[in-house]
């Protein structure tokens, strides 16, 4: 009988060839203590791996490792062995750079069964210190209502201080150098503060705890003034029942703009513009623009410079075998703005998410005999888009035109194109007359 959790044989009183009952616990004990796991989600044997390599298998195993779904996977000699694990087992996942435990419910992440209570510091990602006890790098952090007691569905972030004069705030760094602070900042009004280099700070909100008044730019919030705006002198309050904020230029060739900047570096501008329109432009970098859409001053119209679109057609009589479904080959383009239109490949692929318009036209040129049908359709992805077709029965040598719009959401990098199906015989796309449009809808 062997040991009753890792299966270790005994070695029998008189027993012959003890070294081969020795042997195999020693493999086995090499296999699962301190159990070095290289990966969790194959299903079949890696091509090349080397003895004392382990493996947990995958859900559906095959080759040599069939029938093992769950089980350790364990490399020795150049031949596999298989071991059930057992309740208890922790393994370090490398790919994963993971610790895992098994239960009764299988492998599970060996932190989801500890139980935290009273540290003295927690670190996740990173070493947490006696300033910073709590200490996490992660690229998003997720604090949710209680829906599991059940709780109230409130969800609080509750910041105390010992005195008015202590802080009690949040703070924003970029490389650990501190861009801007907000909350109860030595006093009990509620402020933002900036900052270029961690060290001088400017005031740039400021709300009176007392009355809910506002003070911008480095102004600190009074009980007499709603909004108070530090500045040459700016007060803003109604003086019958509207408020308006006006910006004036001197000339149609100067900007007057609103300007969104990080850390100082502009990232969207929109108002006029060099000239009389409303326009909106973004920037990656503060320093080169692209404009993401105008209104026409004079009739209110809507142009997107960088919105795709594109007109495009065949030079040449497309071949058309019989019985399957063939790209036409629109390989070149009348206009094609955001370069969306592929001519190489006879496609459009959206640059991002959305609704578009598509439409072709082409007609039928005639090879010996005529097909008994024909189908022409969009295809997305290289699938039929279901969203109608062009059909009909026998067509005519040179007259036969086939047209079809359609608007259509789409992924971004979804790829359209036009197919056509000539049933019994083959034929033409004829060059002349062929069409193939599409552009994004706003």
């Amino acid at each position: 009988m062997p040991t009753p959790r890792l299966a270790l044989p005994y070695i029998i009183q008189g027993q012959a060839q003890k070294e081969v009952t020795h042997n195999e616990a020693l493999v086995r004990l090499d296999a699962l203590v301190d159990l070095y796991i290289l990966d969790r989600d194959l299903s079949a044997p890696p091509a090349t791996p080397s003895d004392g390599d382990a493996y947990i298998v995958g859900a559906s195993p095959s080759g040599a490792w069939a029938d093992q779904a769950g089980n350790i996977a364990y490399l020795i000699d150049g031949g596999w062995r298989f071991y059930v694990p057992v309740k208890g087992l922790v393994a370090y996942v490398a790919d994963e750079q993971k610790m895992l435990v098994f239960t009764a419910s299988g492998w599970v992440d060996l932190v989801s069964v500890l139980a935290f209570q009273n540290l003295s510091k927690l670190g996740i990602l990173t070493s947490a210190d006696t300033t910073n006890r709590l200490a996490v790098k992660s690229d998003a952090i997720l604090f949710s209502h209680d829906d599991v007691t059940p709780g109230t569905g409130d969800l609080r972030v509750t910041l105390n201080k010992s005195a008015a004069g202590k802080d009690a705030g949040f703070t924003f760094q970029d490389a650990f150098s501190t861009r801007a602070l907000f909350g109860l900042l030595g006093d009990d009004d509620f402020a933002v503060k900036v900052s270029p280099d961690g060290s001088t700070f400017h005031l740039a909100v400021s709300i009176d705890k007392d009355t809910g008044h506002v003070g911008l730019g480095g102004a600190t919030a009074d009980v007499n003034n709603a909004l108070i705006v530090k500045g040459t002198a700016f007060l803003f309050d109604r003086e019958t029942d509207d408020v308006r904020f006006t910006f004036n230029k001197a000339a149609a060739g100067d900007d007057v703009a609103l300007t969104f900047q990080t850390n100082y570096s502009a990232r969207a501008l929109f108002g006029l513009l060099g000239d009389d329109d409303f326009t909106v432009k973004v920037s990656p970098d503060g320093s080169n623009y692209f404009t993401g859409f105008v209104i026409d001053r004079t009739t209110g119209r809507l142009r997107l410079p960088l919105a795709p679109k594109f007109s495009a057609y065949t030079n040449f009589d497309n071949y058309i075998a019989a019985n399957t479904w063939t790209k036409v080959q629109f390989n070149n383009a009348d206009s094609n703005d955001q370069n969306a239109f592929s001519s190489a490949n006879n496609n459009f692929t959206a640059p991002f998410a959305g609704l578009y318009a598509f439409g072709f036209s082409f007609r039928f040129k005639a090879n010996a005999n005529v097909p008994t049908k024909v189908i022409a359709a969009f295809h997305k992805n290289g699938t039929e888009l279901e969203r109608g077709r062009a059909v009909s029965g026998a067509p005519i040598d040179d007259v036969t035109t086939y047209n079809l719009s359609v608007l259509t959401p789409l992924a971004a990098n979804d790829v359209i194109d036009v197919r056509v199906h000539f049933a019994t015989n083959d034929g033409y796309i004829e060059a002349d007359q062929s069409h193939f449009w599409g552009h994004y809808v706003p």
